[in-house]
């Protein structure tokens, strides 16, 4: 399995991933140009792309994603909440037999490898998170919710790799200059996760395996990245867990991160 965060943040969302003997994108929310240029940057093509996973239709996660079907001879994964509710410029344009729909925790098995959609908590119809398994090992993919509920830990537990979302600052977004609603409806549990809740619900997932954990959804007004990094160097610390075991990764709205391998 190999992957990487082409682009993550409230401009524009989208992950590569190779996987089976596939190429795969989670969300699509850049232009189809940037995703071109980002892959070639690391050598590698989105030719023979074969299947996009959407985490929930706001546009930052879909807004290419009629190019892409244009382009491409691709499925589309989502929840049956997610379809409906995509804009009519994207679903009336692409072919409906293209649309997969998925249901929560119920594991989707293609040749090499399996995909398990599970519901996050965001201000969207029935958002997803993914866990995608090849083998042995696993990747989480689990961004814009307000939090996660304990009693589903299980299901993306002690996974080999996290693209988790590490979103604001508390402090930094109470002091913005945002409207009160939208600190409000940032803060809620159909939000985003804050820097300190993000750590502490990654220190209940990792377990012996994990060891690629990469901080996703930045906010670019509300969050800085020695800020995403400090509230999960002192998490660890306060729980007496070495952080240093981990590859600690922020990915950026501008530019890819480095290509990760789980072997």
């Amino acid at each position: 399995m190999e992957f990487i965060v082409l682009a993550s943040g409230s401009r524009g969302n989208s992950t590569y991933l190779e996987i089976g003997n596939e190429k795969i994108l989670i969300d699509c929310g850049i232009s189809y140009k940037q995703v071109r240029l980002r892959l070639e940057e690391h050598n590698k093509t989105i030719d023979g792309l074969t299947k996009v996973f959407i985490t929930h239709e706001h546009s930052d996660h879909v807004g290419q994603l009629a190019m892409l079907a244009k382009n491409h001879d691709i499925e589309i994964y989502l929840s049956e909440g997610s379809l409906k509710n995509l804009k009519k410029n994207i679903k009336y344009v692409i072919d409906c037999t293209r649309f997969k729909t998925c249901v929560p925790e119920k594991l989707l098995e293609f040749d090499g490898f399996q995909v398990l959609p599970f519901n996050v908590y965001h201000d969207a119809i029935e958002p997803f998170g993914y866990r995608f398994y090849e083998d042995d090992k696993s990747l989480v993919y689990i961004t814009d919710t307000g939090y996660f509920p304990q009693r589903k830990y299980n299901l993306i537990a002690n996974a080999e790799a996290y693209i988790i979302e590490s979103n604001h600052e508390v402090e930094l977004l109470l002091e913005s200059d945002r409207p009160w609603l939208l600190k409000r409806r940032i803060l809620d549990d159909e939000g985003h996760l804050s820097n300190e809740d993000s750590a502490t619900l990654l220190l209940n997932l990792a377990g012996d395996k994990t060891k690629i954990i990469i901080l996703a959804h930045l906010s670019e007004e509300c969050n800085l990245t020695s800020l995403a990094i400090d509230a999960y160097n002192k998490a660890f610390m306060n729980q007496g867990v070495d952080i240093s075991a981990y590859k600690l990764v922020v990915a950026r709205q501008d530019y890819s991160t480095e290509l990760f391998f789980l072997e």
